[in-house]
């Protein structure tokens, strides 16, 4: 099969993360596999550094409209069977230059479709939505759609993102891993920290976003706690970080339609502790794989952290709870059958059973 994977990201985002995997997990089982992105841009880079084929074509904003002329070049050239989309730039582009291509949409954006005449002619040339996360068609990110849906998860690595051997000794280190920006909740996880016993320390790994470091160290210092939570800015492999965990912790106040680094830590083998919020209810079983809190309740994080380092086999047994969960549901090989039996139906002509259809 000749599939086209349109990422028009700027940057190398979860939708962009997800393509880039999709494409690669795609291409990994045989099937011929060029990108669309921006020439030079960070997507086009981290799709290549993949060892995937990548064409450089731009759709993004004022881009769209010059770039539709190449990119039906692209069209006619490559000769897809089918096209997988990850953001509206493409899913449009597709819908006015390859109608008679099938169209996947992959929705992982926080943000609620468009509405209107024009986005519902898009959405009818668009032959299946794909959405990483139930909780979005629960929360009506489905708009205006009549057609064909489907839920298949973002697969996480669980070849890349193993778990350490046996725990004997366990350092109390919580570890929390994402851009620094308020939606994070960082801060909630800060206030934890000062109800918690004076050996338990935090790590933070994540990029200054809308927040820089100073600030969060500043707000640290003012409870009392700066020596015992470390932030060490943007890891590019986090592998070992997580390796020195005894659990992970993502304490978002929204967002999270996918929790990359909460599958990373979960595959790794630590239990999570994790808001109860978006993409994070599908992903943790609540009292199995990790424990729930409410958005921003630092006191009931704390107590939660403290039962589970004071249960040293009850957090292992959910770390290897967490692990076959993602081997189980999330793993390459798992997610890249569940793509592939979907787009065989789709490329030869069987019927996708009507308006809902979960793979």
């Amino acid at each position: 099969m000749r599939i086209l994977v349109t990422i028009n990201c700027h940057g190398v985002d979860a939708s962009a993360a997800g393509g880039i995997t999709l494409a690669r997990m795609m291409a990994e089982t045989g099937h011929t596999v060029t990108v669309q992105a921006a020439p030079d841009g960070p997507v086009a880079k981290a799709a290549s550094a993949q060892g995937l084929e990548c064409t450089g074509l731009n759709l993004q904003k004022s881009a769209f409209v010059t770039g539709l002329l190449p990119f039906r070049k692209l069209i006619r050239g490559f000769a897809p069977d089918v096209i997988i989309t990850t953001r509206a730039d493409g899913q449009t582009a597709s819908a006015m230059v390859a109608g008679d291509v099938p169209t996947v949409r992959i929705r992982c954006d926080i943000r609620k479709p468009r509405s209107g005449r024009f986005w519902k002619q898009v959405d009818r040339r668009t032959d299946l939505v794909v959405f990483p996360s139930s909780f979005m068609i629960a929360r009506g990110y489905t708009g205006e759609r009549e057609g064909a849906i489907a839920v298949i998860p973002h697969p996480v690595d669980t070849d890349l993102y193993t778990s350490r051997e046996e725990r004997e000794v366990f350092e109390p280190l919580l570890v929390s891993i994402g851009r620094l920006s308020p939606m994070k909740g960082h801060r909630t996880l800060i206030r934890t920290l000062v109800l918690l016993p004076e050996e338990v320390k935090a790590v933070v790994a994540g990029s200054p976003s809308q927040q820089s470091i100073d600030e969060l160290e500043s707000f640290a210092r003012s409870l009392g706690v700066e020596k015992r939570i470390a932030f060490v800015g943007k890891v590019e492999d986090v592998r070992d970080l997580i390796s020195r965990g005894t659990i992970g912790i993502v304490t978002s106040l929204g967002s999270e339609v996918v929790s990359r680094a909460g599958m990373e830590m979960m595959s790794s083998g630590l239990p999570l502790l994790a808001a109860a919020t978006n993409g994070l209810l599908d992903l943790v079983e609540d009292g199995r794989t990790g424990l729930f809190h409410s958005p921003g309740n630092y006191r009931q994080l704390a107590s939660q952290a403290a039962f589970l380092l004071r249960n040293p086999s009850m957090t292992l047994r959910m770390g290897r709870r967490a692990r076959k969960m993602c081997i189980d549901r999330l793993s390459y090989p798992v997610t890249a059958e569940k793509w592939n039996i979907t787009l065989m139906a789709l490329t030869e002509g069987n019927k996708i059973p009507s308006h809902r259809y979960y793979q």
